[in-house]
């Protein structure tokens, strides 16, 4: 079977960054321009638009060859358009192959510039096409004399710079092919992954556009109200509820300096502060009302909505490290998190009532707090997904996934052995009530459901702690669920009365060297709250002695295979290899995280001088400690293992970043967890539950209202395959018109 790789230059009247390629193409100004195309080992081939399908390309296609493309989802809406305007064959959509999803897997660059340079390709993208781009994919603007309409640049029009254009195309044909001869080619399974991923992208997410065009509407009339409001308590000193600055001067005014006026430090700034008067509390909480995304979120449903009211191409293939899918566009994966208030309430209720139109609608139901408008959208966001007539939404997210996944991988025997128990007979204390009951010494009798241990010990833990994470990681989660700095100050008596004396001691001497160094929270926190926090990690790794030494033996494995290219190093169910210029991490599915060009620095154990005083012993970069070493400020006080480090993809860019156990734990526990909700989805998929959703650790299908079971469902995904066997799993669900997170 032979592989074209092919790629295509196109225009239209719709912005396809805003708007996205489905909508672009649904556009009746929508045309594929040109393309250019190699068959197999072949020449370099050029097409334009309106000359019919090339008769070898047409051969190729018919006999089933692989569609070789940078970004494949765009050049398969390229050939769905020239089938139905052209009458051109289409390729079956399990032939689509992207070198795109190929780099991501390599952890190199999507972006096929930099994708290039990062493979240091003698043939590199023109970066003359983003002017050509603008030349004649985009509308220009109307000439003098010409009637209002939409015009492009036509290529009869400018036959020579139509000429650089296709050349342009061709460079680009050029790259990918020279790209995907380095590349490794994913898996037969990994393509079964990316091909589902791309039916899922095509199905799309339908969204009730009545009810998102009417909270926009609802959304500018509860913004004239807090800018009504923010005057009366202000008494004039600032206008709208947009005007940061005479906020933050106002509040100042008022003898409360908060940071700044981001959502995370109103957030704080509302929990932490008891004392603050009751006018700047309103003022900060219309502030935050005021600024929340949910408008933003809904504009981007309906710009990338078609006209069945479905938004489709929001998931990438491997758009983290680890292999996860990452949502774009709308960017469904990262949906607000509901209230706690606001769980129980009838979406249909709900709903009707902003279909109103009216702000004052939602705090007559529900009352000032509940029903505040924007906060009121922003809980409800998910639910604007809702199945299309005569569906219903069928979900299922797998419960602890995570926690289950690292207990696993590292072997953890009595959270292995309480999982399955639990899973057994759901009635028994849960991982939370556990977790905490081991790290206090509190009996499980006394350590109920409703205890507020579970919670604030038990859950924030389990769910901070698993990755070498320490004060900051328990902290940043507390906040997460919106624990407030007494809170965590109200820890203390409790976490230190468990503390056995050593454990104390050595607390309270590293919360005096990270207080001097300005390290790990110890200057944001009251010195009892940072001990509670420090004990209750103690507490954690004591109690998961096998997670916590697996963090060193992923590092020391991943070490050895840096320094013995060639020879395989296993730490618990994960193998090592350097390989082809990268360092590879087998998951027990059999598939690899890659680490680009892995190096290894020289480190030393130094001391630093602060105050007047040497602190403890700390791993430093032997080159700065040596610096520092020369004006007398690090003293360098032995030897210790050499630091990894590798490129990867950091915000869009190629960066270089080290390597440590607890990245590495989270990197394998994430792809063991991905590789277990693919084959899920692929299960669901199998079975009849077409999936539309998916994030992380839950899968949701839309399925004919009286078809499929939901207890079925939630049993099929769980079904382990034969790599995961003694894995603890299971999962829950519901199934409803509306989205919902339970």
């Amino acid at each position: 079977m032979s592989e074209v790789i092919i790629d295509f230059e196109t225009r239209s009247d719709i912005d396809l960054k805003r708007h996205g390629a489905s909508v672009y193409f649904a556009s009746p100004h929508a045309r594929v321009l040109l393309g250019s195309y190699k068959i197999g080992g072949g020449p370099l081939r050029r097409w334009r638009y309106p000359d019919p399908c090339p008769d070898d390309l047409r051969a190729a296609i018919e006999g089933g060859a692989d569609i070789h493309a940078h970004g494949a989802q765009f050049e398969y809406l390229c050939f769905r358009w020239l089938h139905e305007t052209l009458d051109w064959p289409m390729p079956a959509d399990d032939r689509f192959v992207c070198t795109a999803a190929m780099a991501a897997a390599m952890s190199l660059p999507r972006d096929l510039d930099s994708l290039g340079a990062a493979l240091n390709l003698s043939i590199r993208k023109d970066k003359e096409g983003k002017r050509l781009i603008n030349f004649f994919s985009i509308p220009r603007r109307p000439k003098k004399g010409e009637p209002p309409g939409l015009y492009f640049h036509e290529p009869e029009d400018h036959p020579e710079e139509f000429e650089k254009f296709h050349a342009y195309c061709d460079v680009d044909v050029l790259t990918e092919s020279a790209a995907d001869a380095r590349m490794t080619s994913l898996s037969d399974y990994e393509q079964r992954v990316y091909a589902l991923g791309e039916a899922i992208n095509r199905r799309g997410i339908r969204i009730d556009r009545a009810s998102a065009i009417a909270a926009l509407r609802l959304a500018e009339k509860a913004k004239a109200l807090y800018d009504r409001e923010m005057r009366t308590v202000t008494e004039g000193a600032v206008g709208k509820c947009s005007e940061v600055q005479k906020i933050k001067d106002w509040c100042e005014a008022q003898g409360v300096i908060p940071p700044s006026l981001a959502a995370a430090d109103i957030s704080d700034a509302l929990l932490d502060i008891d004392d603050m008067p009751d006018r700047v509390r309103r003022v900060l909480e219309l502030r935050q009302s005021y600024a929340k995304t949910s408008v933003a979120k809904l504009e981007a449903m309906l710009r990338r909505a078609g006209d069945d009211s479905r938004v489709r191409g929001t998931f990438i293939y491997h758009g983290t490290g680890p292999g996860r899918f990452i949502s774009v566009g709308v960017n469904f994966a990262n949906l607000p998190r509901p209230r706690k208030e606001f769980e129980g309430l009838r979406l249909s209720t709900l709903f009707e009532a902003i279909r109103t139109e009216d702000p004052e609608t939602l705090r007559l139901l529900y009352g000032p707090k509940l029903g505040d408008p924007m906060s009121l959208l922003a809980d409800s966001l998910r639910s604007f997904i809702w199945a299309a007539p005569g569906h219903d939404l069928i979900q299922a997210d797998y419960a602890g996934i995570q926690g289950a996944g690292i207990a696993w991988l590292a072997d953890e025997g009595w959270k292995l052995k309480a999982l399955f128990d639990i899973k057994a007979d759901p009635a028994l204390p849960d991982m939370y009530r556990r977790t905490a009951s081991a790290i206090l010494g509190i009996p499980l009798d006394v350590l109920t459901k409703k205890h507020p241990m579970r919670q604030a010990v038990g859950k924030t833990s389990e769910l901070a702690l698993g990755f070498q994470g320490g004060v900051s990681a328990f902290y940043a989660m507390a906040r997460n669920y919106k624990m407030r700095m007494s809170e965590l100050h109200a820890l203390y008596p409790t976490v230190w009365a468990s503390a056995v004396p050593e454990k104390r001691e050595k607390a309270s001497k590293r919360y005096d060297t990270c207080l001097k160094k300005r390290e790990s929270q110890a200057h944001v926190l009251t010195k009892e709250a940072w001990l509670a926090c420090e004990i209750v990690k103690m507490g954690w790794r004591e109690a998961n002695p096998k997670i916590r030494q697996c963090w060193y033996d992923y590092e020391t494995a991943a070490r050895n295979a840096v320094m013995n290219p060639g020879e395989v190093f296993t730490a618990a169910r994960v193998s090592y290899l350097v390989k082809m210029g990268f360092l590879w991490a087998r998951l027990p599915s059999g598939r690899c995280i890659a680490y680009g060009a892995p190096k290894l620095h020289s480190q030393v154990w130094a001391s630093r001088l602060v105050d007047g005083e040497w602190l403890p012993s700390e791993v430093m970069d032997r080159g700065s400690a040596q610096m520092g070493e020369r004006y007398g400020i690090i003293r360098i006080e032995g030897e210790t293992s050499q630091k990894i480090t590798v490129l990867g993809v950091i915000d869009n860019q190629l960066r270089r970043y080290p390597l440590y156990g607890g990245i590495l734990s989270q990197n394998n526990t994430m792809g063991v967890e991905r590789d277990i909700l693919v084959h899920g989805m692929l299960a669901a998929e199998r079975a009849g539950y077409p999936v539309i959703y998916h994030n992380y650790d839950e899968i949701v299908a839309e399925i004919p209202r009286g078809s499929g079971d939901l207890k079925a469902f939630e049993k099929l995904i769980c079904e382990l395959p034969d790599w995961a066997a003694g894995l603890p799993l299971t999962a829950d669900g519901w199934r409803g018109k509306r989205y919902r997170k339970e």
